[in-house]
Protein backbone atom coordinates (compact mmCIF):
# COMPACT_ATOMS: atom_id res chain seq x y z
CA UNK A 1 0.00 0.00 0.00
CA UNK A 2 0.77 3.47 -1.14
CA UNK A 3 2.35 5.50 2.17
CA UNK A 4 1.38 9.25 1.75
CA UNK A 5 2.01 11.73 5.10
CA UNK A 6 0.40 14.83 4.90
CA UNK A 7 2.05 17.78 6.86
CA UNK A 8 -0.65 19.97 8.20
CA UNK A 9 -0.45 23.13 10.62
CA UNK A 10 -3.50 22.95 12.82
CA UNK A 11 -6.03 19.96 13.64
CA UNK A 12 -8.78 21.50 13.01
CA UNK A 13 -7.73 22.73 9.60
CA UNK A 14 -7.13 19.22 8.86
CA UNK A 15 -10.96 18.09 9.95
CA UNK A 16 -11.96 21.40 8.54
CA UNK A 17 -10.04 21.35 4.82
CA UNK A 18 -8.47 18.28 4.47
CA UNK A 19 -11.15 15.62 5.46
CA UNK A 20 -12.20 14.84 1.49
CA UNK A 21 -8.85 14.59 0.22
CA UNK A 22 -8.28 12.20 2.71
CA UNK A 23 -10.50 9.68 2.04
CA UNK A 24 -9.96 10.39 -1.77
CA UNK A 25 -6.22 9.00 -1.29
CA UNK A 26 -7.67 6.37 0.85
CA UNK A 27 -10.33 5.55 -1.84
CA UNK A 28 -6.99 5.31 -4.40
CA UNK A 29 -5.19 2.91 -2.22
CA UNK A 30 -3.02 5.29 0.14
CA UNK A 31 -2.51 4.82 3.65
CA UNK A 32 -2.75 8.26 5.27
CA UNK A 33 -0.96 9.81 8.19
CA UNK A 34 -1.02 13.36 9.30
CA UNK A 35 1.30 15.61 11.43
CA UNK A 36 -0.37 18.76 13.16
CA UNK A 37 0.96 21.65 15.53
CA UNK A 38 -2.30 20.23 18.47
CA UNK A 39 -3.85 17.40 19.13
CA UNK A 40 -7.39 19.39 19.47
CA UNK A 41 -9.07 17.19 16.91
CA UNK A 42 -6.87 14.03 17.17
CA UNK A 43 -9.61 11.84 17.72
CA UNK A 44 -11.92 12.60 14.47
CA UNK A 45 -8.53 12.42 12.39
CA UNK A 46 -8.14 9.17 13.93
CA UNK A 47 -11.55 7.79 13.14
CA UNK A 48 -11.07 8.88 9.51
CA UNK A 49 -8.63 6.05 9.76
CA UNK A 50 -6.00 8.25 9.81
CA UNK A 51 -2.19 7.57 11.62
CA UNK A 52 -1.58 10.74 13.56
CA UNK A 53 1.37 12.58 15.19
CA UNK A 54 1.91 15.90 16.50
CA UNK A 55 4.44 18.34 16.48
CA UNK A 56 3.75 21.27 19.38
CA UNK A 57 3.86 24.56 17.63
CA UNK A 58 1.92 27.48 15.97
CA UNK A 59 1.95 28.32 12.04
CA UNK A 60 1.90 32.33 13.04
CA UNK A 61 4.92 31.97 15.87
CA UNK A 62 7.48 33.47 15.66
CA UNK A 63 9.64 31.65 18.36
CA UNK A 64 13.36 31.53 17.26
CA UNK A 65 14.31 28.52 19.30
CA UNK A 66 11.15 26.60 17.91
CA UNK A 67 11.72 27.66 14.16
CA UNK A 68 15.53 26.25 14.44
CA UNK A 69 14.23 23.05 15.74
CA UNK A 70 11.33 22.83 13.69
CA UNK A 71 13.07 20.86 10.74
CA UNK A 72 14.97 18.25 12.76
CA UNK A 73 11.43 17.55 14.78
CA UNK A 74 9.58 16.73 11.34
CA UNK A 75 13.11 15.18 10.44
CA UNK A 76 12.56 12.81 13.82
CA UNK A 77 8.82 12.08 12.77
CA UNK A 78 9.21 11.31 9.01
CA UNK A 79 11.83 8.47 9.40
CA UNK A 80 9.59 7.02 11.98
CA UNK A 81 6.36 7.02 9.48
CA UNK A 82 8.39 6.49 6.78
CA UNK A 83 6.02 7.71 3.89
CA UNK A 84 6.42 7.40 -0.31
CA UNK A 85 4.92 10.66 -0.43
CA UNK A 86 4.95 13.96 1.33
CA UNK A 87 2.49 16.60 0.77
CA UNK A 88 2.69 19.76 3.17
CA UNK A 89 0.29 22.85 3.79
CA UNK A 90 0.53 26.28 4.98
CA UNK A 91 3.95 28.03 5.12
CA UNK A 92 5.87 26.26 8.15
CA UNK A 93 5.17 22.93 6.60
CA UNK A 94 6.11 23.78 3.46
CA UNK A 95 9.49 25.00 4.02
CA UNK A 96 10.41 22.84 7.09
CA UNK A 97 8.04 20.16 6.01
CA UNK A 98 9.89 19.66 2.87
CA UNK A 99 13.16 20.36 4.18
CA UNK A 100 12.63 17.57 7.10
CA UNK A 101 11.34 15.00 4.31
CA UNK A 102 14.26 15.80 1.43
CA UNK A 103 16.69 15.19 4.58
CA UNK A 104 14.91 12.35 5.68
CA UNK A 105 15.20 10.93 1.88
CA UNK A 106 11.85 11.24 0.39
CA UNK A 107 11.86 11.59 -3.14
CA UNK A 108 7.84 12.56 -3.78
CA UNK A 109 7.50 15.54 -2.03
CA UNK A 110 4.37 17.87 -3.04
CA UNK A 111 3.47 21.46 -1.44
CA UNK A 112 0.25 23.62 -1.66
CA UNK A 113 0.10 27.49 -1.32
CA UNK A 114 -3.06 28.65 -0.05
CA UNK A 115 -2.76 31.94 -0.92
CA UNK A 116 0.29 34.06 -0.40
CA UNK A 117 -0.76 35.47 3.15
CA UNK A 118 0.33 38.35 5.49
CA UNK A 119 3.48 37.76 3.88
CA UNK A 120 2.88 38.76 1.19
CA UNK A 121 0.37 41.68 1.91
CA UNK A 122 1.85 43.95 4.55
CA UNK A 123 3.87 46.21 3.91
CA UNK A 124 5.63 47.68 7.00
CA UNK A 125 9.36 47.54 7.60
CA UNK A 126 8.78 43.96 9.83
CA UNK A 127 6.54 42.37 7.15
CA UNK A 128 9.15 43.48 4.44
CA UNK A 129 11.75 42.13 6.95
CA UNK A 130 10.31 38.82 7.49
CA UNK A 131 8.96 38.59 3.61
CA UNK A 132 12.87 38.58 2.51
CA UNK A 133 13.74 35.82 4.85
CA UNK A 134 10.28 33.55 4.16
CA UNK A 135 11.34 34.47 0.15
CA UNK A 136 14.76 33.00 0.67
CA UNK A 137 13.16 29.86 2.44
CA UNK A 138 11.13 29.38 0.18
CA UNK A 139 13.43 29.46 -2.48
CA UNK A 140 15.60 26.76 -1.11
CA UNK A 141 12.62 24.43 0.29
CA UNK A 142 10.62 24.43 -3.16
CA UNK A 143 13.97 23.69 -4.89
CA UNK A 144 12.93 20.06 -3.57
CA UNK A 145 9.10 19.89 -4.27
CA UNK A 146 8.15 18.33 -7.66
CA UNK A 147 5.06 20.08 -7.73
CA UNK A 148 3.56 23.11 -5.91
CA UNK A 149 -0.30 23.59 -6.11
CA UNK A 150 -1.35 26.99 -6.05
CA UNK A 151 -5.18 28.10 -5.98
CA UNK A 152 -5.34 30.95 -8.48
CA UNK A 153 -2.88 33.01 -11.19
CA UNK A 154 -1.62 35.86 -9.03
CA UNK A 155 -0.25 34.11 -6.29
CA UNK A 156 1.84 31.65 -9.14
CA UNK A 157 2.84 35.17 -10.77
CA UNK A 158 3.88 36.69 -7.67
CA UNK A 159 6.13 33.50 -6.80
CA UNK A 160 7.68 32.92 -9.85
CA UNK A 161 8.15 36.63 -10.45
CA UNK A 162 10.05 36.52 -6.91
CA UNK A 163 12.11 33.58 -8.44
CA UNK A 164 10.89 31.29 -5.81
CA UNK A 165 10.34 28.22 -7.90
CA UNK A 166 10.02 27.75 -11.94
CA UNK A 167 6.56 28.01 -13.54
CA UNK A 168 6.73 24.62 -14.86
CA UNK A 169 6.41 23.37 -10.94
CA UNK A 170 3.37 24.91 -10.37
CA UNK A 171 0.19 23.45 -10.75
CA UNK A 172 -3.00 25.22 -10.99
CA UNK A 173 -6.31 23.73 -8.94
CA UNK A 174 -9.55 25.94 -8.20
CA UNK A 175 -9.49 26.08 -4.39
CA UNK A 176 -10.02 23.17 -2.32
CA UNK A 177 -12.96 22.75 -4.07
CA UNK A 178 -16.56 22.40 -1.91
CA UNK A 179 -18.41 19.11 -1.02
CA UNK A 180 -21.85 20.22 -3.40
CA UNK A 181 -23.87 17.86 -1.50
CA UNK A 182 -23.10 18.17 1.76
CA UNK A 183 -23.40 22.47 1.01
CA UNK A 184 -26.66 21.66 -0.76
CA UNK A 185 -28.72 24.49 -2.64
CA UNK A 186 -31.02 26.65 -0.52
CA UNK A 187 -33.67 28.72 -1.12
CA UNK A 188 -33.50 32.58 0.69
CA UNK A 189 -35.43 33.14 3.45
CA UNK A 190 -34.65 36.40 4.58
CA UNK A 191 -33.66 38.69 2.10
CA UNK A 192 -32.07 41.61 4.33
CA UNK A 193 -29.41 39.62 6.00
CA UNK A 194 -25.32 39.67 5.52
CA UNK A 195 -23.24 37.21 6.44
CA UNK A 196 -19.09 37.28 7.40
CA UNK A 197 -17.14 34.31 7.84
CA UNK A 198 -13.66 34.66 8.73
CA UNK A 199 -11.19 34.96 11.61
CA UNK A 200 -10.84 38.48 12.89
CA UNK A 201 -8.05 39.66 10.99
CA UNK A 202 -6.99 43.20 9.90
CA UNK A 203 -6.46 41.76 5.86
CA UNK A 204 -9.57 39.86 5.67
CA UNK A 205 -11.21 43.47 5.95
CA UNK A 206 -13.05 42.76 9.32
CA UNK A 207 -13.51 46.46 10.07
CA UNK A 208 -14.13 47.39 6.70
CA UNK A 209 -17.47 45.01 7.02
CA UNK A 210 -18.24 46.46 10.29
CA UNK A 211 -18.24 50.09 9.12
CA UNK A 212 -20.06 48.94 5.72
CA UNK A 213 -23.13 47.69 8.59
CA UNK A 214 -22.96 50.34 10.55
CA UNK A 215 -23.83 53.08 7.34
CA UNK A 216 -26.16 50.56 5.24
CA UNK A 217 -28.45 50.15 9.07
CA UNK A 218 -28.61 53.92 8.67
CA UNK A 219 -30.90 53.56 5.69
CA UNK A 220 -32.14 50.57 6.62
CA UNK A 221 -32.42 50.07 10.43
CA UNK A 222 -33.98 46.24 9.69
CA UNK A 223 -30.48 44.96 8.19
CA UNK A 224 -28.87 42.41 9.41
CA UNK A 225 -25.44 42.00 9.49
CA UNK A 226 -23.90 38.74 11.37
CA UNK A 227 -19.92 38.08 11.82
CA UNK A 228 -18.89 34.36 12.39
CA UNK A 229 -15.58 33.46 13.38
CA UNK A 230 -13.06 33.92 16.16
CA UNK A 231 -10.16 36.31 17.13
CA UNK A 232 -7.30 37.06 15.33
CA UNK A 233 -4.99 40.09 15.40
CA UNK A 234 -8.53 41.58 15.74
CA UNK A 235 -10.92 41.03 19.31
CA UNK A 236 -14.31 41.20 20.14
CA UNK A 237 -12.82 44.16 22.28
CA UNK A 238 -11.71 45.73 18.75
CA UNK A 239 -15.42 45.81 17.13
CA UNK A 240 -17.40 46.13 20.38
CA UNK A 241 -18.47 49.88 19.34
CA UNK A 242 -20.12 47.87 16.57
CA UNK A 243 -21.36 45.42 18.47
CA UNK A 244 -23.15 47.68 21.03
CA UNK A 245 -24.58 49.79 18.83
CA UNK A 246 -26.52 46.90 16.94
CA UNK A 247 -24.78 47.36 13.64
CA UNK A 248 -23.31 44.19 14.36
CA UNK A 249 -24.06 40.40 15.28
CA UNK A 250 -20.95 38.60 16.56
CA UNK A 251 -22.17 35.16 16.28
CA UNK A 252 -19.04 33.35 18.12
CA UNK A 253 -17.62 30.17 15.96
CA UNK A 254 -19.29 27.01 14.91
CA UNK A 255 -18.17 23.56 13.56
CA UNK A 256 -20.91 24.00 10.99
CA UNK A 257 -21.72 27.29 8.96
CA UNK A 258 -24.86 26.18 7.00
CA UNK A 259 -27.22 26.78 9.10
CA UNK A 260 -25.62 30.39 8.85
CA UNK A 261 -25.77 30.40 5.25
CA UNK A 262 -29.43 29.35 5.10
CA UNK A 263 -30.76 32.51 7.40
CA UNK A 264 -28.26 35.21 5.08
CA UNK A 265 -29.14 36.49 1.68
CA UNK A 266 -25.19 37.26 0.67
CA UNK A 267 -22.11 36.70 1.90
CA UNK A 268 -19.62 39.36 2.29
CA UNK A 269 -15.54 39.14 2.27
CA UNK A 270 -13.47 42.45 1.54
CA UNK A 271 -10.20 40.47 2.23
CA UNK A 272 -7.41 42.04 0.82
CA UNK A 273 -6.00 38.71 -0.72
CA UNK A 274 -7.14 35.06 -0.52
CA UNK A 275 -6.09 31.59 -2.15
CA UNK A 276 -9.48 30.83 -2.88
CA UNK A 277 -11.89 31.65 -0.03
CA UNK A 278 -13.75 28.37 1.07
CA UNK A 279 -16.45 30.57 3.00
CA UNK A 280 -16.96 32.03 -0.65
CA UNK A 281 -17.22 28.39 -1.98
CA UNK A 282 -19.52 27.44 0.51
CA UNK A 283 -21.69 30.16 0.45
CA UNK A 284 -22.07 29.71 -3.45
CA UNK A 285 -22.96 26.28 -3.44
CA UNK A 286 -25.67 27.17 -0.82
CA UNK A 287 -26.97 29.43 -3.82
CA UNK A 288 -25.85 32.79 -1.97
CA UNK A 289 -25.13 36.17 -3.62
CA UNK A 290 -21.20 37.68 -2.69
CA UNK A 291 -20.14 40.63 -1.87
CA UNK A 292 -16.32 40.66 -2.27
CA UNK A 293 -12.70 41.90 -3.72
CA UNK A 294 -11.43 42.77 -6.89
CA UNK A 295 -7.95 41.03 -5.21
CA UNK A 296 -5.95 37.96 -6.05
CA UNK A 297 -8.10 34.73 -4.68
CA UNK A 298 -10.81 36.43 -4.33
CA UNK A 299 -12.00 38.19 -7.93
CA UNK A 300 -11.80 34.35 -9.48
CA UNK A 301 -15.00 33.48 -7.28
CA UNK A 302 -17.37 36.05 -8.92
CA UNK A 303 -18.45 37.05 -12.56
CA UNK A 304 -19.36 40.54 -12.07
CA UNK A 305 -23.40 41.37 -11.70
CA UNK A 306 -24.05 37.39 -12.69
CA UNK A 307 -23.50 35.88 -9.32
CA UNK A 308 -22.16 38.84 -7.40
CA UNK A 309 -20.32 42.01 -7.11
CA UNK A 310 -16.84 42.95 -6.62
CA UNK A 311 -15.15 46.27 -5.16
CA UNK A 312 -12.17 47.81 -4.74
CA UNK A 313 -10.23 46.98 -1.30
CA UNK A 314 -11.10 48.95 1.81
CA UNK A 315 -13.75 51.03 -0.43
CA UNK A 316 -16.79 50.88 2.00
CA UNK A 317 -18.63 53.33 0.19
CA UNK A 318 -18.73 50.61 -2.49
CA UNK A 319 -19.38 47.82 -0.14
CA UNK A 320 -22.59 49.73 1.17
CA UNK A 321 -23.70 50.55 -2.19
CA UNK A 322 -23.88 47.01 -3.36
CA UNK A 323 -25.58 46.00 0.23
CA UNK A 324 -28.40 48.55 -0.45
CA UNK A 325 -29.59 47.18 -3.75
CA UNK A 326 -29.25 43.90 -2.52
CA UNK A 327 -31.69 44.76 -0.35
CA UNK A 328 -33.52 46.82 -2.65
CA UNK A 329 -33.52 44.06 -5.18
CA UNK A 330 -34.57 40.70 -3.72
CA UNK A 331 -35.79 38.83 -7.11
CA UNK A 332 -31.87 40.48 -8.29
CA UNK A 333 -30.66 38.85 -4.94
CA UNK A 334 -32.59 35.53 -5.57
CA UNK A 335 -31.24 35.20 -8.86
CA UNK A 336 -27.55 36.12 -8.60
CA UNK A 337 -28.52 33.08 -5.64
CA UNK A 338 -28.67 30.47 -8.31
CA UNK A 339 -26.34 31.31 -10.40
CA UNK A 340 -23.83 31.31 -7.49
CA UNK A 341 -24.40 27.64 -7.01
CA UNK A 342 -23.96 27.16 -10.90
CA UNK A 343 -20.55 28.89 -10.90
CA UNK A 344 -19.50 26.32 -7.80
CA UNK A 345 -21.14 23.33 -9.58
CA UNK A 346 -19.10 24.58 -12.94
CA UNK A 347 -15.47 25.56 -10.65
CA UNK A 348 -15.90 24.13 -7.58
CA UNK A 349 -16.50 20.44 -7.19
CA UNK A 350 -14.44 18.81 -4.61
CA UNK A 351 -14.57 15.47 -6.05
CA UNK A 352 -13.13 16.71 -9.60
CA UNK A 353 -10.09 19.03 -7.70
CA UNK A 354 -9.15 15.72 -5.52
CA UNK A 355 -9.22 13.95 -8.94
CA UNK A 356 -6.92 16.50 -10.25
CA UNK A 357 -4.53 16.42 -7.09
CA UNK A 358 -4.18 12.91 -7.36
CA UNK A 359 -3.56 12.63 -10.57
CA UNK A 360 -0.45 15.29 -10.53
CA UNK A 361 0.89 12.74 -7.15
CA UNK A 362 0.91 9.82 -8.96
CA UNK A 363 2.56 11.30 -12.38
Amino acid sequence: MKKILLVCVTSQNVITFRKSLIKALQGNGYSVSVIAFDRDYEEEIIALGVDFYCIEDSNRSLNPLRILTLKSRYKKLILKIAPDTVFTFMLKPNIFGVLAARSAGVRNIFSMVEGAGDVFVNDSLKWKAIRAVVSFLYRVSFKHARRVFFLNTDDIEEFTQRKLLPKEKCELIHGIGVDLEHFAERPVTNHRSFLMVARMIRTKGTLDYCECARRVKKVYPDAEFNYLGGEGNITVKDIREYIDDGSINYLGTSKDVRPFLDKCTFLVLPSYREGCPVSVMEAESVGRGILTTKTPGCKDTVDEGYNGFLVECHDVDSMVERCIFVIEHPDKADEMGVNSRHFAEEHFNQHLINEQIISVLEK
